[in-house]
């Protein structure tokens, strides 16, 4: 069975807070390694933009790359502002949105990364493995901190369990 989010449907802030705990929970809760990834410098502009590259162009071109292999791919992403937008007192220096990304997969670090510079130009790449972390439950309030400034365009899912 496969989760995917559903599109085209209206949901409030707390839904989508919901949709993204429930989403974070399946991934940790399965065997392989989870990380962390966090990307900057994208060059999108905005986060329907950054949604697009990361769903068809990074997840799709992954999937189809390692569709006739055992390798595993889970993920979860959730698009942010720059800090000083969520904060709103502060005139941003850029507004170029990035995403956190919680991937439960087989594939290794070196070729994520691979993947992801071939589909941003220039990005700041951080992958870190948070499998063994004990506060790793924790990290979810931290995809969700501008739970204010949330859509449904910014963030998505696909889980097979």
């Amino acid at each position: 069975m496969t989760l995917i989010k559903k599109k085209n449907t209206f949901k409030t802030p707390q839904m989508i807070v919901d949709d993204i705990r429930y989403g974070f929970h399946r991934i940790t809760s399965q065997n392989n390694p989870i990380y962390s990834i966090t990307i900057t410098n994208t060059g999108c502009k905005t986060t329907e933009e950054l949604r697009f590259f990361l769903t068809n162009k990074l997840f799709n071109q992954i999937n189809k790359d390692y569709k006739n292999s055992f390798e595993k791919l889970n993920y979860l992403f959730v698009i942010e502002y720059p800090t000083k937008v969520s904060m709103g007192n502060q005139i941003p220096d850029s507004c170029d949105v990035h995403t956190h990304i919680v991937l439960e997969t087989t594939i290794s670090p070196q070729h994520l990364e691979y993947y992801i510079q071939t589909t941003f130009k220039n990005p700041n790449i951080h992958i870190e493995d948070i499998t063994k972390r004990d506060d790793k439950n924790e990290y979810v309030n931290y995809l969700i901190k501008q739970k204010d400034l949330l859509t449904n365009d910014n963030y998505n899912y696909k889980i097979s369990i």
